[in-house]
């Protein structure tokens, strides 16, 4: 709003062309931190002009103190101030209870009727813009049918998932996947890494498993559901005159057992992609020849893989052990040890049918 003229022509606007359809008022008198954001003089032609017209109003506690003439600094302040902006002509209040002390929460009043609508803080520092966004978010939901304290509800769940978005991320994201949220060990065990995370990953409230502890992980605060989809993988199957080229591998899970060379696809990634990738870092070796030999799936102790397996024939550089990987070793392909995956066996059988 702003300006005195500003208010005037927008009054002037839903009286003469908008009469009728739902006005939800964000007053923008004060931000959340306290700066004044409009001239002197404009809260009364607020109260005079546009509260009455107001389908739903929405001030934060420093506004509403402006539009109700009193003090706002506790939930029975909210309500008085809530019901003074009612008297005024106002159709609903929302007042955005964010900068209470202890525990968030809103007060919706509709007439004599009051709601609250309790929260929990989310860590991360000062976050701007959520005023507006709870506003435009509450236009939407009424705009497409909701009820009033419906379409409230679902806004301030919009918003926390907004808020929770914006954190700052430890891990980079996996498809299908939420390892940020996972808990991290002392020792740095990479197998904690796919563990079922604890919390979720949109406002970080604790996860619960349907009754029965089947099905997905839900939230029961902003209602996401964790969807926990098989994590993709490539295999290599590296074999030149019946020898078939194996790793040691160098970490958990499994580490000092043999496996084929390979391991997870990034972002971005095709799966071809990956296998050159991890061959090259385990291995040395860049592919010139590949050809996807089978798609597989295990339950390791990562979770549930789907993997790609590649034939690979031809290739050029000098086998040198790298990365994941502390050893190579070329072992004849009709007599492979038991390896560390098992779906690494599986294929190597697949393989063997293949050549004969």
């Amino acid at each position: 709003l702003g300006t005195i003229g500003n208010v005037t022509a927008l009054s002037s606007l839903i009286r003469e062309r908008l009469s009728g359809i739902p006005f939800i008022l964000d007053p923008v008198l004060c931000a959340g931190g306290g700066s004044g954001l409009s001239e002197n003089g404009i809260s009364a032609e607020i109260s005079r002009k546009l509260l009455p017209l107001a389908t739903v109003c929405t001030p934060n506690l420093r506004e509403a103190a402006i539009l109700a003439g009193s003090s706002v600094f506790s939930s029975s302040d909210m309500e008085k101030a809530a019901q003074a902006m009612i008297d005024q002509g106002c159709g609903a209040v929302l007042l955005k209870g964010g900068h209470l002390p202890g525990e968030p929460a809103d007060l919706l009043a509709v007439g004599s009727k009051l709601v609250w609508f309790h929260g929990s803080r989310i860590p991360g520092g000062n976050v701007h813009g959520t005023g507006c966004t709870t506003g435009a978010a509450l236009a939407s939901f009424l705009a497409a049918g909701f009820p009033l304290e419906t379409a409230v509800q679902a806004s301030r769940t919009y918003v926390r998932s907004i808020i929770s978005g914006s954190l700052q991320r430890v891990h980079g994201l996996l498809p299908g996947h939420f390892p940020q949220a996972s808990g991290r060990t002392p020792g740095g065990d990479s197998e904690s890494f796919y563990l079922p995370p604890r919390f979720c990953g949109r406002c970080g409230s604790p996860l619960e498993q349907e009754v029965g502890g089947r099905g997905h992980l839900q939230c029961p605060s902003c209602g996401g559901v964790h969807y926990r989809n098989p994590l993709p993988a490539v295999t290599l199957l590296v074999h030149d005159e019946g020898k078939l080229l194996l790793v040691r591998r160098a970490v958990e899970p499994m580490k000092g057992m043999l496996s084929l060379p390979g391991g997870f696809m990034e972002t971005g990634e095709t799966p071809l992609e990956c296998g050159a990738r991890e061959l090259l870092e385990e291995t040395g070796l860049q592919i010139i020849r590949a050809d996807l030999l089978d798609v597989e799936s295990d339950d390791t102790p990562y979770g549930g893989i789907l993997l790609a397996a590649y034939e690979v024939t031809e290739w050029s550089g000098i086998p040198v052990a790298g990365d994941d990987a502390s050893d190579l070793f070329w072992a004849d392909i009709t007599d492979i040890p038991g390896l560390a995956f098992r779906a690494h066996d599986r294929l190597v059988l697949k393989l063997l049918d293949y050549l004969d």
